[in-house]
């Protein structure tokens, strides 16, 4: 880094109007540094602070912030108070303006597209909460998805906390070995899949996959099909539920569960390439609060923000999207397939067409553009994006560079709301 010039710098108006200054001025710290001090010296402070600032919701008040009488691996969250990761991301904002908002924006790679407000998003969660309740599915099971990006991965990883159970998303390019290994280590009763999906044009069969992975693993009692392509697929009866049936019964409302604030709701497994695969366990209040914290108080993303990163929801991006943009009150773009196909602009077409203010890149999505020397700024109108820099003068090697310096812009930030 020594040799690299900071690409970007927030600008007084920038500065003023970012939710680090806000929340400085709120827990009245001079400035950066000393917020950084104190937060080191006592995080239970800090954390007491960013959850009254988040407003996040608990059932029964918690008695204290952390409880580390245990040993520093095994802190405990807001011991005694009760919470649920929907009650932040949907249940909030029934009566509010936020309710008829856009939630989730869907476009699919052969150019399909649905919208949802935050009140549709909320009656098809909890419509298929109930139709996993029907199932005999609730508290403590563990809910395997397995589907490529469509708006029903989106509710199935609302309703499955919902009912206090435990989701488990899966990579949708996992192979029926992989899958199986998953299901077997998370100990899955159900899994969600879809009837196939299309990925640069090529149709995959997903639910063979799942067939293959549930043919040895006889814990596994359900399968829950979503129809997305028509693809002719083996079933069979008993294991196997269409989601549109179980779910055409339900009600548009739905009990959400009170769970304890460091109970489980999302198990996330490593890549498993250098090893067994590692599943990392996340509680309602820890995850969800610290995600938040990195999106909207490390970088600024605000309620009226469209959001748009293409990645799997088998990986921690895609419920990093979901919950932070649902508990913060933003909007999603969820887009199906790859960023540069059918066409080697895609991402940035997406970016265009829908308006996106906020864009998460990956550093792999960077390079791909930087080896195909893409200059998308020529081509389309992406004004809608926050920066200058990506506004003016956004081609593949200064974003690279824009990726790697974001991670300064709060200490930046906090240096030039002191000069100003």
């Amino acid at each position: 880094m020594h040799d690299q010039k900071i690409a970007w710098t927030p600008d007084p108006v920038t500065i003023e109007s970012a939710n680090l200054t806000a929340f400085m001025r709120t827990v009245r710290v001079r400035d950066y540094d000393e917020l950084l001090s104190r937060a080191d010296a006592e995080p239970a402070w800090f954390f007491g602070e960013w959850l009254r600032y988040l407003d996040y919701r608990f059932y029964r008040p918690y008695q204290r912030v952390l409880d580390d009488s245990g040993g520093a691996p095994w802190l405990r969250w807001c011991p005694g108070g009760t919470t649920n990761v929907v009650l932040n991301a949907l249940d909030r904002w029934r009566g509010t303006p936020t309710y008829d908002k856009p939630a989730l924006v869907w476009e699919g790679e052969d150019g399909a597209k649905r919208s949802y407000t935050y009140r549709d998003l909320d009656r098809e969660v909890c419509r298929f909460a109930g139709a996993l309740r029907s199932l005999g599915l609730a508290r403590g099971d563990v809910i395997a998805l397995f589907m490529p990006n469509v708006p029903e991965a989106v509710v199935a990883l609302l309703a499955i906390p919902k009912i206090g159970a435990i989701a488990m998303p899966l990579f949708s390019g996992f192979g029926g070995d992989a899958v199986q290994a998953r299901l077997e280590l998370g100990g899955a009763k159900a899994i969600v899949t879809v009837d196939g999906s299309s990925r640069r044009g090529k149709l995959v069969d997903t639910k063979a996959t799942v067939d293959q992975a549930a043919a040895h693993t006889p814990e596994l009692r359900y399968v829950i099909v979503s129809q997305r392509t028509g693809n002719r697929i083996q079933w069979v009866n008993g294991r196997d539920h269409w989601w549109h049936e179980l779910c055409a019964s339900q009600s548009p409302e739905a009990h959400t569960e009170e769970m304890h604030a460091d109970a489980p709701f999302l198990l996330v497994f490593t890549s498993g390439t250098t090893g067994r695969p590692k599943g990392v366990v996340h509680g309602h209040t820890g995850f969800p609060v610290k995600i938040v914290l990195d999106l909207a108080l490390c970088m600024d993303f605000k309620p009226q923000d469209r959001f748009l990163w293409m990645s799997d929801m088998g990986w921690v991006i895609g419920p990093f999207t979901v919950y932070t943009t649902f508990v913060i009150g933003g909007t999603l773009l969820l887009a199906e397939g790859a960023p540069n196909s059918p066409d080697p602009d895609r991402m940035w077409r997406l970016v265009a067409d829908h308006k996106i203010s906020y864009l998460g890149v990956a550093p792999t999505t960077v390079r791909t553009f930087m080896a195909q020397g893409r200059e998308p700024w020529r081509s389309f109108d992406l004004s809608s994006l926050r920066d200058d820099l990506e506004r003016r003068t956004l081609d593949a090697r200064r974003m690279a560079m824009v990726v790697r310096t974001r991670r300064q812009w709060p200490r930046a930030a906090a240096q030039l709301l002191r000069r100003h």
